[in-house]
């Protein structure tokens, strides 16, 4: 996977567009359209993005993400795509009239064909839709395809959707309509070890700056280490028994034992045990970690 922050060349493209923040089933089905498209007709298959999300420009301010560059372009790479375009969002780019937009894309990236979800607008005040793009894909010489809306078990599938399912700690509605259970990744670090003193060690991994985290709580899932994976149970928030002044990730990891500092880790979030609380002592925190766990292990 080519992931690039600039203006590229190269052969003739069949360009997948989108914000493509979560990468969920309703944009893995345009990526996969345009793999297909270029698979059949000889092109590049590539997708165009953002390295920063458009809200952070034109809105009050953008939402935490659901995928970060690197996590998104991991994504398009697994739906057969060769390249990902991640245009910095400016001021510049949000004032482009959505013609010139589309004129860039024929030119700049030689666009042949195009593909778009049915709600895809782009340009200066979002003023360009599907419509606009039909009308100028003769002149600009693309073709252009629109994917219908993506549902799952009655829900429109998109990453709004998927954010609030996320801050609910709804995570098995979440993982339906992303196609996967969300992840976070971190290196993983040394913390205060109260968790060794309890009889449960647990890694501790650096959240990343900018993605989203769902609603604070206890959670079954799985922890990937070096093409491993292992079963856990891990707690997301601020441990209001012992205080934390920022939120942590710290997992228990159901029947391993061993030193994994340093290493590179991530979490999936599979299904939500309890909300974090405040307990009287340590000592009833340690016997609702031992429940949690033994809750883990019935998953």
């Amino acid at each position: 996977m080519k992931c690039y922050t600039r203006k590229v060349g190269g052969p003739d493209a069949a360009i997948a567009l989108g914000t493509f923040d979560g990468v969920h089933l309703g944009h893995q089905t345009v990526l996969e359209v345009a793999q297909t498209i270029a698979l059949c007709e000889g092109l590049t298959p590539c997708a165009l993005s953002f390295l920063n999300h458009p809200l952070s420009v034109v809105g009050a301010g953008a939402p935490p993400l659901l995928t970060l560059p690197a996590e998104k372009a991991l994504l398009a790479a697994r739906c057969g795509l060769e390249a990902l375009v991640l245009l910095p969002f400016t001021r510049e780019l949000a004032a482009l009239p959505a013609a010139d937009f589309a004129r860039l894309l024929a030119r700049s990236y030689g666009a042949r064909h195009i593909v778009v979800g049915e709600n895809y607008t782009f340009g200066a005040g979002g003023a360009g839709d599907v419509a606009l793009l039909s009308r100028l894909s003769g002149e600009l010489g693309f073709v252009l395809h629109v994917v219908p809306k993506v549902r799952v078990s009655g829900l429109d599938v998109s990453s709004t959707a998927i954010r609030g399912l996320l801050q609910q700690g709804d995570v098995r509605t979440a993982a339906a309509l992303l196609g996967r259970a969300y992840s976070i990744g971190g290196p993983i670090v040394h913390g205060r070890r109260i968790g060794h003193r309890m009889g449960f060690p647990t890694v501790n991994i650096a959240l990343p700056a900018g993605k989203l985290l769902p609603r604070f709580g206890v959670y079954f899932g799985y922890v990937h280490i070096a093409g491993q994976r292992h079963r856990a149970m891990f707690n997301l928030g601020v441990k209001p028994t012992v205080g934390s002044d920022r939120p942590t990730l710290e997992a228990y990891l159901l029947d391993f034992s061993g030193d994994l500092y340093g290493a590179a880790a991530r979490v999936s979030f599979v299904a939500r045990i309890r909300d974090e609380r405040r307990f009287d002592s340590i000592e009833a925190l340690s016997a609702q970690i031992a429940r949690d766990v033994e809750t883990a292990r019935r998953f």
